[in-house]
Order: C-alpha cells, then sequence, then structure tokens
C-alpha cells in the first residue's frame, strides 16, 4: 500500500532518486537537470525547515517511490510580502505510475500549504518537448496559474562540449559553426574594481538585490541568513562584485548545475545580477565577462540565464548570449483564493 508522508532520507538519497528517475524517463529523449547534492541540501534541507514541512514523499513500505519537495521561500507579490514556496522537482518511479502517486502528493502539499499560511507554490513547465510529462500533469490542476512564457539566454563556453551535448543536430552543427567565430570568454582586460564577493559584501549585495527586486511585479526575497549561502557556497554557487568610487555598485552570482542531453554538460546558471542605477555600462559588461571566465575555472561548459530582464539584451549580446526562444512555463499554484498572479511582467526569480 502506498503511503503519503513527510521524506524521511538524506539530502543524498533524494538527490540521487531524483536523478535517477529523470534519467529513466528522458535520457536521450530531452534534456533535464541532474541536481547535485550539494543543491538539494542547500535548497531544499535548509536549517529553518528542520521539520521538513514541504518535504511530501511517497512509499511503498521503506521503499521511496515519489517525492514532491519544495523550498520555503518569502515573496514579494505586487507590493505584498507573504510566504510561498518553489520547485520543480516531482518525481515518480515509473515502474509505479498510473496509481495516482503524483496527484495524492499534491493534495498532500496543498493540505500542508494551506495549514502553514504559505500563499503560493511556484515552478517550471517545459514545453519544448512532447515527452515532458510536467504539462500533461500540472496543466491539469486545480488553482494552477500560468504567470509568464519565458525563455533562456544561452553562452557556450566550451563549443565541442555543447555539441556533443546537444539532443538536435541542427543545434549541433549550430554549435559548431559558432565556434568557428566566437572565442571562449576570456577575463576583462581591466580588473579595476571587479573582484569576488567577500562575506563583509553582504550588506551592499542584499540592497542591491532588494532594490532591484522592489521594481518587480514578483520577487524571491532574501536575508541575512539565507543570502550568504547564495552568494558564496563552494562548488556550488559564487559572486563577482563591482566597485566605482568605493561604493559596491553591482554583482553577479551564478550556480552549477549539470544538464543531461546526449552528454552531461556542466552549466554556469546566472541567478542574480543586480546594478546600482549609477552602475557604468562598461563596469555592468566585465562583471559579466569576470562572472563566464570564473565559471569556466570552476568547470562550467556553458552558462545560462533566465530571459527576466535583469541584464539589458545589449550588455548580453556582447558577452555572446543568444535568446532561445520561450520555452517554459512559469507558473504558481494558488492556496489561497485571494492570490493575484496575473499582470506579472517583472520577475526577480530563480530557475528551479
Amino acid at each position: 500500500m502506498i503511503e503519503i508522508r513527510t521524506f524521511e532520507g538524506s539530502a543524498e538519497e533524494l538527490v540521487s532518486f531524483t536523478n535517477r528517475m529523470w534519467r529513466r524517463s528522458y535520457e536521450g529523449k530531452m534534456l533535464c537537470p541532474q541536481w547535485s547534492e550539494k543543491l538539494f541540501q542547500r535548497e531544499l534541507f535548509s536549517p529553518d525547515a528542520a521539520d521538513r514541512p514541504y518535504l511530501v514523499a511517497a512509499y511503498d513500505g521503506a521503499k521511496l517511490v515519489g517525492s514532491h519537495p519544495a523550498r520555503p521561500i518569502r515573496i514579494q507579490l505586487h507590493g505584498r510580502e507573504m510566504a510561498a514556496t518553489w520547485g520543480s522537482f516531482l518525481t515518480v518511479d515509473p515502474d509505479y505510475r498510473g496509481q495516482r502517486i503524483a496527484q495524492r502528493m499534491q493534495e498532500e502539499f496543498v493540505r500542508r500549504h494551506r495549514e502553514r499560511q504559505a500563499a503560493v507554490d511556484f515552478g517550471y513547465l517545459y514545453l519544448r518537448s512532447v515527452r515532458s510529462m510536467g504539462p500533461k500533469f500540472w496543466l491539469k490542476q486545480e488553482n494552477l496559474a500560468i504567470v509568464k512564457k519565458t525563455g533562456m539566454w544561452l553562452r557556450a563556453l566550451d563549443h565541442g562540449a555543447v555539441a556533443r551535448f546537444e539532443l538536435n543536430r541542427f543545434e549541433t552543427w549550430g554549435t559548431r559553426f559558432l565556434s568557428l567565430f566566437q572565442p571562449r570568454p576570456k577575463p576583462p582586460r581591466s580588473r579595476h574594481g571587479v573582484r569576488p564577493y567577500e562575506p563583509t559584501d553582504l550588506p551592499q549585495c542584499l540592497q542591491l538585490v532588494h532594490e532591484a527586486g522592489s521594481k518587480a511585479d514578483l520577487a524571491y526575497l532574501w536575508n541575512s541568513e539565507t543570502f550568504p549561502n547564495q552568494l558564496d557556497h563552494p562548488g556550488l554557487s559564487s559572486t563577482v562584485v563591482g566597485e566605482e568610487g568605493g561604493q559596491l555598485v553591482g554583482m553577479v552570482n551564478y550556480t552549477l548545475l549539470p544538464v543531461l542531453g546526449r552528454t552531461l554538460l556542466t552549466t554556469g546558471l546566472i541567478d542574480l545580477a543586480a546594478f546600482a542605477p549609477g552602475c557604468s555600462r562598461r563596469l555592468r559588461r566585465r562583471l559579466l565577462q569576470a562572472a563566464l571566465h570564473r565559471m569556466i575555472l570552476d568547470g562550467a561548459q556553458a552558462a545560462a540565464m533566465l530571459r527576466d530582464g535583469q541584464v539589458g539584451w545589449a550588455d548580453m549580446f556582447r558577452a555572446g548570449f543568444f535568446p532561445m526562444v520561450p520555452e517554459y512555463y512559469y507558473c504558481g499554484t494558488r492556496m489561497q483564493e485571494d492570490i493575484a498572479l496575473d499582470g506579472i511582467r517583472r520577475m526577480q526569480v530563480l530557475w528551479r
């Protein structure tokens, strides 16, 4: 008998289960992330959620057969601050599909949100492949709203690795052709004012991100407890900052994420980029260039970023990024009736 209850294992067990099931479902058919233990430990097993309220799982006896985890966060939505969650990790063992396990986990998931007065759960649906099971399940759910259709900026750092990774032959040849005239990123000629993040930069980085988020219709909120691990987590996330006139006026933060195609590709995913109003264009471009070069030193073979307006088109093109066609729905499941998810144009969110 299948029982829906709180996940009982470790981050290592959950990431192993998720990656194995996603490989069985998608390998060679469509692109999919291969999450790391460090990322799950940071984002799903945080000390402030020790009772694991949003780690819903399905068990057949002692065997894990499904998982539905999410990260609790604070958000600002149309000027209102509220509790919410995010996560696109819903997984069911293929041997157990057809037993309403995903639906039963979702019902428990919703119950826990309402019990704790969490307003909404956010996540992404991948639209590019008919193999993707997410849209088939989520678009039938009550109270699900499509917030926005969005896409990614992509930049090859190792063109040969990206060409071997691509599932689409046209994109494979396109990457090989691109390598003829697009070199790998080099460090900025002048590193004046550009350096790695240091712990003493935390207040200024928080201020930059909060100021940028205040202009968005939807923003994830950070504080002095949650932000340090996002800015600097060895082997997972790094940040470069920029100074002008003795003031910290810009930052670019990224997380390493392996993605499975024909091969496994390590991607540097730019999570946050924030600049003070007086930050010069020259410094913004140097920060992007420095972040790309540091990604290479960290082992990244490609760079990606949500097309969410954090960085202007001219700066992204100059750094070698190309916009991909919109291939995701960013969605929200409303847990409270008075939550309005329409009219969201500008977002400051993460791709998870």
